[in-house]
């Protein structure tokens, strides 16, 4: 099923075990990454990638998405966590800039995020295209350094979305 429907379950076993199917069919077909689990916020229901999420509470996709990068990476595949951050809109996806206050980003989109970091134990994040408070994502300091690297102590490796990067100067 699509991840939001397997949501619906209120199951985070059901989760555990897509996730080990994805990653035995990533494993079975020479691929050692999956680009998921999507933990956006499902803010904008006719968004074109809503489906991938897991809904609309940053609880809710953090069992879920927990559970299945577990699934994922029990299998020997990395996960990775995806879109990094702030990442609902698709109408112009590739410039729309999330304004944001600290504490809704803490509440209610960062939580997910660090979910999987300090839970799941994610092995990647792909950051989004869109801007956060004026910088991309894929450049944006605050949530690159200071939050992933600093205040959640991510170890692992970063990605773009693709064609996300704007500079590599920057990113």
């Amino acid at each position: 099923p699509a991840p939001i429907a397997l949501a619906a379950t209120w199951d985070p076993a059901l989760a555990t075990q897509y996730g080990e199917v994805i990653g035995d069919e990533c494993r079975a077909t020479d691929h050692n990454v999956s680009l998921g689990p999507a933990v956006d916020i499902a803010r904008v229901p006719v968004g074109g990638r809503t489906f991938e999420s897991f809904g609309e509470d940053p609880l809710l996709q953090s069992r879920f998405g927990v559970a299945l990068v577990r699934g994922i990476q029990s299998q020997g595949v990395q996960a990775c966590a995806k879109h990094y951050a702030i990442n609902n809109q698709e109408d112009h996806r590739n410039s729309v800039d999330a304004v944001i206050d600290e504490r809704t980003m803490r509440e209610l989109y960062l939580p997910s995020f660090e979910a999987l970091i300090r839970e799941g134990e994610v092995a990647s994040m792909m950051g989004s295209f869109n801007r956060v408070n004026g910088d991309f994502a894929c450049e944006n300091p605050e949530l690159l350094t200071e939050v992933l690297r600093e205040v959640f102590d991510f170890r692992g490796w970063i990605m773009s979305d693709y064609g996300a990067n704007h500079s590599t100067v920057q990113a």
